[in-house]
């Protein structure tokens, strides 16, 4: 079921494949997932990074 089957009153079988208002409903929700594909990769970055700098010194402190 499409979000705009109940509330848009030009709605008819077939219409979202050429209706302007959704096709700007998908690309706003394109952009949305990107950004949070990217905020995610981010913060994976920086986890990896941590867990990279508190493994080394776990390694370094048990070399001695």
């Amino acid at each position: 079921m499409l979000p705009c089957q109940t509330t848009c009153p030009h709605y008819h079988a077939g219409c979202h494949k050429t209706c302007g208002k959704w096709g700007e409903f998908l690309r706003s929700q394109q952009e949305l997932r990107h950004k949070k594909k990217d905020y995610l990769k981010l913060c994976n970055e920086t986890c990896a990074a941590v867990i990279r700098g508190c493994r080394e010194n776990s390694l370094y402190r048990y070399r001695f």
